[in-house]
């Protein structure tokens, strides 16, 4: 019935949603939100691309939760005349991908939701750092997001063997690591494998790391975004993506291009910081003291197991900043 939504994610499960919740309101159409502007909304539909608006109500309500995201499956009446397309409903969100901004204790910013597969890009100059990839893998766990780590400008290293050193741990819980160039073309199709047909993958990661030249090479060239260089002298992106989007590549994988975001704060709770340490997890059930805060109490297994190199001071540090920050909101 909605052949071209298809493209987008409207599976036979949103097709099913869709009719239930159009019994009493047979004139609400489905569509996806492409795109989120201060007053108003590119969503795609079944005819093409569409501006809408939403309602009175939902723009007053101050809970975030309830605006629709880059991502959302939306119904909406279309307007009459010179009225406006009316955004009436927000399907369930399978998957929503957040984060709190940065020296906020409250403040959460939804970046996308309905996402599959959420690639992880730092760049393997200045920007690289294990413990950030850690910090949005604490945030993705349980959140039914499969993560892809793309560590990307190859071609500006000269040992690639210490980088791998450090990625250890990570590499330990069988998450997919990518070493690509975009100068050189090692490691994009290895990118590509990961995404699959119909799915929503979302890019991440700080400006200037390459995200968008990535998109770009699955992208026609009428469709490719303005990347920018990055500055010698702060390494930081010129000229890259300023706003959420969604764009269908022509392989028909869903991808949501998003800004730099160098800060990442945690929404989590204890449980998904346990479930991405799974390993300190493990040895803290061997721990003498039920209670134990692995520093000075005899017979830790975890020290133990700093001391003999079965873990890294880095990830056990990385493991306490985590933790002090979780509790710190919970």
């Amino acid at each position: 019935m909605f052949t071209y939504l298809q493209k987008y994610g409207f599976d036979s499960e949103r097709e099913n949603e869709f009719q239930n919740l159009t019994i009493e309101k047979p004139d609400l159409i489905p569509g996806r939100v492409i795109s989120v502007h201060r007053t108003n909304y590119d969503v795609i539909t079944e005819d093409g691309e569409i501006v809408c608006e939403i309602t009175g109500n939902r723009r007053k309500d101050k809970d975030i939760y309830s605006k629709p995201i880059v991502g959302d499956w939306v119904l909406l009446r279309l307007g009459k005349g010179d009225n406006a397309n009316i955004i009436e409903e927000i399907l369930e969100r399978k998957t929503t991908l957040e984060r709190r901004r940065a020296h906020s204790d409250s403040e959460v910013q939804i970046i996308a939701t309905n996402v599959d597969t959420a690639v992880i890009v730092q760049s393997l100059n200045q920007d690289f750092s294990v413990n950030r990839i850690e910090r949005v893998l604490t945030q993705l766990a349980y959140t039914g997001i499969n993560p892809v780590i793309v560590l990307n400008k190859l071609d500006l290293v000269d040992d690639i063997h210490d980088i791998k050193k450090e990625m250890r741990s990570i590499a330990s819980k069988n998450i997919p690591i990518i070493y690509s160039s975009f100068t050189t073309g090692e490691g994009l199709p290895d990118i590509q494998e990961h995404l699959n047909p119909n799915q929503t993958v979302v890019f991440m990661g700080s400006s200037g790391v390459g995200k968008s030249s990535i998109i770009n090479t699955m992208l026609d060239s009428s469709n490719q975004q303005l990347t920018g260089e990055v500055s010698e002298w702060s390494g930081k992106g010129k000229h890259t993506t300023t706003a959420r989007k969604l764009f269908l590549l022509k392989n028909d994988v869903i991808v949501i291009d998003t800004p730099g975001t160098r800060e990442f704060g945690l929404t989590v709770d204890d449980e998904s910081l346990q479930y991405n340490f799974s390993v300190i997890e493990g040895l803290s059930s061997q721990c003498k003291f039920r209670n134990c805060g692995h520093s000075v109490e005899p017979q830790c297994a975890v020290q133990e197991a700093l001391q003999s190199g079965e873990i890294t001071q880095q990830l056990f540090d990385n493991f306490v900043k985590l933790s002090k920050e979780v509790r710190k909101h919970e």
